[in-house]
């Protein structure tokens, strides 16, 4: 059983008797505003209940925490309790803007919630801050730092344009906190002292403190009462829990320091943080499928390294593979790609589902298991990856017709050395008739099919061009009388046709509206599309039926030769 103590705090004393650490371990301040403007509401709304009578209190909730060199190390409740610090941080700059001998002690207070006090002079040490974060990565501590610091400045009116600004969580929240605290403080101008100490004093946390012999069995305790309770905080992603059952299997502070630090140096280069963490361990699982020639259907990610390979988690060599993972999506090998490579990858990112990554992450760490160059003959992999994928998908445009080929091909490629899908697209191409009508029937697939003509009629054509389709005969206009041989009906019809669109850089597919084609093809000239280039260059001064037949055959001709050569 847990070794525990607990005792109500109010905000008060648990901010003002308390050091705090964020562990390396953690996960980084994810609140946003909508949890700092609920917290905010909770607390105001509590002060101006009518039925509210002294002694009355309110509940913020628990804090699971054990204590090391002199600091709380808290394992549940960061986000509470950092969001506390910043709001009376706030808080604090009002108090201290309009000071008197009548608002000192609610000064003095908000300091000691704040930073160290000297026992002689009484004054505040804004460089000996309660709140520490080993997990915040550099720029976001070196805002809490002004924030905590007093250097933050900036002016009353400057409030709301910073925070449009603002990327840190930190920064966006104590700025939401500086504003709600004036509007409080303006339209309640005889009230706002008593709010503060309202919160300061019948505002109550539960710490919940692990005790243990040494450092190992309090977190171990923390860690057990914490698997146990669920508050109304962020709930955890499934690398959150990965995170604490890898630093928990490490044995030695020196080993804990090394795993936390490459985690959070690894966090840091991806662009999502902890959502790409669990990007990464979901790729690293059909990794494992592969390695251990798993086909059947995968599990949640959670339970799959929990419950079915929690030995991974505890191998040493996790956090290498992890971090391998990491290099390969976070673009470390970008310029190591052939121009037909990247292209291929602008297909890939079109289509609907991430399950392309997860063979591409496979075959990347079989290449890496076999020392085979993974860039060699790359290209005919990613056609091969796509074709199968595509026909598939045209077939029947769900994502359960890749999944199992995709199984099929990395579980192949550790039982015999190549990627063999095993699938029927083959035959799906065979019976012609069916196939044509299903590719001019998918709607869901146009993107990644128009990519891919775009880039085959066109392999000098450049990449990683920001756009949107354009519908070439517009979706939306005045019928023009002179057109002739269809009437407004028909047209209609052939507006979503794949022969009918094309990419077009945002900017230019705004000018170009919904004006017809004579029109149309002068800011086509000015498009890094060849394929825009090329219709602009037309002698056509319109857009009509034979032309989106003419264009969905080409497409459909070119596409499936494609097919047919790399599947």
């Amino acid at each position: 059983m847990a070794e525990m103590k607990t005792e109500r705090k109010s905000v008060l004393d648990y901010l003002s008797k308390n050091k705090f650490l964020i562990p390396m371990y953690q996960r980084p301040y994810t609140w946003k505003e909508e949890e700092c403007e609920q917290l905010w509401n909770d607390i105001v709304d509590f002060f101006n209940d009518e039925d509210r009578k002294p002694g009355d209190e309110y509940f913020l909730g628990s804090v699971v925490m054990y204590k090391q060199n002199n600091h709380q190390n808290i394992i549940d409740g960061q986000q509470r309790t950092t969001s506390l610090s910043l709001l009376l941080k706030a808080l604090y700059v009002k108090a201290f803007k309009d000071r008197s001998e009548e608002t000192k002690n609610l000064v003095t207070m908000l300091e000691s919630c704040l930073w160290d006090i000297d026992d002689i002079s009484g004054k505040a040490d804004y460089n000996a801050s309660h709140l520490k974060s080993d997990v915040i990565t550099k720029e976001d501590g070196d805002i809490l730092k002004e924030i905590l610091t007093n250097e933050y400045k900036l002016e009353d009116d400057d409030i709301e344009t910073r925070m449009k600004e603002a990327k840190s969580n930190y920064e966006k929240n104590y700025l939401f906190f500086l504003l709600k605290s004036d509007e409080f403080a303006k339209e309640n101008p005889t009230k706002w002292e008593k709010f503060c100490v309202v919160l300061l004093k019948s505002c109550i946390l539960l710490p919940i403190e692990c005790e243990g012999y040494d450092e190992d069995s309090r977190l171990e305790n923390a860690l057990r009462i914490f698997n146990t309770l669920n508050n109304r905080g962020i709930p955890l992603n499934d690398s959150d829990i990965f995170k604490s059952i890898i630093f928990k299997s490490k044995k030695t502070l020196e080993e804990r320091k090394e795993f936390s630090s490459k985690w959070k140096e690894l966090q840091e280069s991806r662009q999502n943080d902890d959502e790409d963490m669990d990007f990464l361990f979901r790729n690293y699982m059909h990794v494992i499928r592969a390695r251990n020639k798993i086909k059947t259907s995968e599990i949640g990610l959670r339970p799959f390294f929990i419950k079915e390979y929690k030995n991974v988690l505890q191998d040493n060599n996790i956090m290498n593979e992890i971090e391998i993972l990491g290099k390969f999506w976070n673009g470390e090998f970008d310029d190591l790609y052939g121009y037909r490579s990247l292209q291929y990858y602008e297909v890939l990112k079109k289509l609907p589902n991430e399950y392309w990554k997860y063979l591409n992450s496979v075959y990347y760490m079989y290449c890496q298991d076999k020392k085979i160059n993974y860039f060699d003959k790359h290209e005919k992999i990613l056609a091969k990856i796509i074709a199968n994928f595509l026909v598939k998908l045209i077939n029947k445009p769900t994502i359960a017709e890749v999944k199992p080929i995709v199984f099929n091909a990395y579980t192949s490629l550790y039982s015999k050395g190549e990627l063999d899908f095993q699938t029927d697209t083959k035959q799906i191409l065979e019976n012609e008739i069916l196939f044509k009508k299903q590719f001019f029937k998918t709607k869901r697939h146009i993107p990644a099919l128009l990519t891919l003509n775009l880039y085959i009629k066109y392999p000098n054509q450049k990449t990683d061009i920001k756009a949107e389709i354009e519908h070439i005969f517009p979706k939306t206009t005045q019928w023009r009388p002179s057109y002739t041989g269809w009437n407004k009906e028909e047209a209609e019809s052939y507006i979503e046709s794949i022969g009918n669109k094309m990419w077009l850089e945002k900017r230019l597919n705004i000018k170009a509206g919904n004006n017809y084609f004579d029109e149309k093809k002068e800011k086509y000239k000015e498009s890094n599309f060849l394929e825009a280039q090329e219709l602009s260059q037309t002698a056509k001064n319109d857009w009509l039926k034979e032309d989106i037949e003419t264009r969905n055959e080409e497409i459909y001709q070119r596409l499936r030769k494609f097919f047919e050569e790399n599947i």
